[in-house]
């Protein structure tokens, strides 16, 4: 199950927002630098890449790979691990913390979305979780991740599938919303 909570408890009213001053000129900036400085750049200059996520607050370790045309909503809120994968037109609508273990891949198109809003309070306020995509998980093309879920370890989540709810190691799942099809043998994961 999503385990969610409130990105800040300070609104007064839905129009309101839970981001800081500082938060929100980051992420101005970076969406000024995605478009000028991380669009553009062909697929071999991912050092490149990198080193403006890092700039931004994304945490990485070893070699991960962001495609050119892969979106970040909030870098500071991003850590990817070694080999983990980023793939094209893929979108982390980061409004949580979301972690990219070693080896996960997030293919094409992906839809990773971590927030939503609470709609039994008129004021609607921000809800965030905190999204982990398991060392050596693959997120099928155009697929879509829910708030506050955690996909295991070795996971497979099909093509176009809706994650609602957290998907155990090994597992593969697909549909709408995705359901379990069958466990995947585990494999030795670098």
């Amino acid at each position: 199950m999503p385990h969610l909570y409130l990105k800040a408890d300070r609104q007064d009213s839905r129009f309101v927002s839970s981001w800081t001053v500082s938060e929100v000129v980051r992420i101005r900036l970076w969406h000024v630098a995605w478009v000028l400085l991380f669009r553009v750049t062909p697929k071999w200059l991912n050092p490149w890449r990198l080193f403006l996520l890092r700039l931004f607050g994304a945490k990485t370790s070893g070699k991960p790979f962001v495609y050119p045309s892969a979106r970040v909503f909030a870098p500071f809120l991003l850590r990817l691990d070694h080999r983990a994968c980023l793939g094209p037109e893929s979108e982390l609508y980061n409004l949580g913390p979301v972690h990219v273990m070693a080896h996960a891949t997030v293919a094409q198109q992906v839809y990773v979305c971590n927030g939503t809003h609470d709609f039994s309070d008129v004021r609607q306020p921000l809800l965030v979780g905190r999204i982990v995509i398991g060392k050596g998980a693959f997120i099928g093309a155009r697929a879509f991740i829910m708030p506050g879920v955690a996909i295991g370890e070795g996971a497979l989540v099909g093509a176009c599938a809706v994650v609602t709810k957290d998907v155990s190691p090994w597992t593969v799942v697909a549909g709408n919303p995705a359901k379990r099809i069958r466990e995947r043998p585990q494999m030795e994961i670098e």
